[in-house]
């Protein structure tokens, strides 16, 4: 018998224990019929977040999901697609039979399926996780030619950014040559402002938190349009 609950779907998403804003936004994107379980992990030690989470995710398996989502933007860490591959390993080993998608996976999926060549990046905190990002994307291929952070030096206090300077933050990558703009770092809070950023920019604008949840729904088999949250959800596969 099928989840009443979520009858189209479960999804477990691993989340930060310090994060506020990541649980309303996947609710606020949320399609009928999917059942949205959080667990959470502690974030405290920013650089061992991939052993926390992977410690998180046979929890992550007790409420029976047909997804899991591991939701944090990895590549802002000392990353590499090396290290991106092994992680995925030791995730899959973790997840046993259950699909997953994880965070920087789906935001070059993302990137990908709107067919993004020249990129600007911004991250919540320190200048060194937007450059960390740059070095991820370019070897995957893309050109990163601008970058920013907003400067924010506790994690805490990421809720407290105003509207203002986030799109001062984007404006600041936003350039004739890019074609799209990526935010990483989830804990910065931007789904309901996507549309007004895609229509201020005159571009794309992917944002982890819309591409991961974009992504596990399409791999799930879900394809409905979600307007109201950017270009990207309304694609219906997670296909380049």
């Amino acid at each position: 018998m099928p989840d009443r609950f979520g009858p189209r779907g479960t999804i477990a998403i691993v989340i930060p224990l310090q994060n506020a804003n990541m649980q309303p936004e996947y609710e606020a994107m949320q399609p009928a019929g999917i059942n949205n379980q959080v667990y959470r992990f502690d974030i405290a030690a920013h650089d061992n977040a991939a052993a926390a989470i992977l410690d998180a995710v046979p929890g992550s398996r007790l409420c029976w999901p047909d997804m899991i989502i591991s939701a944090v933007s990895l590549e802002m860490h000392a990353w590499s697609h090396e290290r991106q591959a092994a992680f995925r390993a030791a995730f899959a080993e973790r997840a046993e039979d259950t699909p997953f998608a994880l965070a920087t996976d789906a935001t070059e999926a993302a990137l990908r399926a709107l067919g993004a060549k020249r990129i600007g990046i911004l991250a919540p905190m320190s200048a060194e996780h937007s450059k960390t990002a740059q070095s991820y994307y370019e070897a995957a291929g893309f050109a990163v030619p601008y970058t920013a952070s907003l400067g924010i030096e506790r994690s805490q206090d990421i809720i407290k950014v105003t509207l203002d300077q986030i799109r001062a933050g984007f404006a600041s990558i936003n350039h004739d040559d890019v074609d799209t703009l990526v935010h990483v770092g989830g804990a910065l809070g931007i789904v309901d402002m996507i549309e007004d950023l895609e229509a201020r920019f005159g571009k794309p604008v992917v944002s982890v938190n819309a591409a991961a949840y974009w992504y596990a729904l399409r791999t799930l088999g879900v394809a409905d349009a979600m307007p109201g949250f950017g270009r990207l959800l309304i694609l219906p596969t997670a296909a380049g």
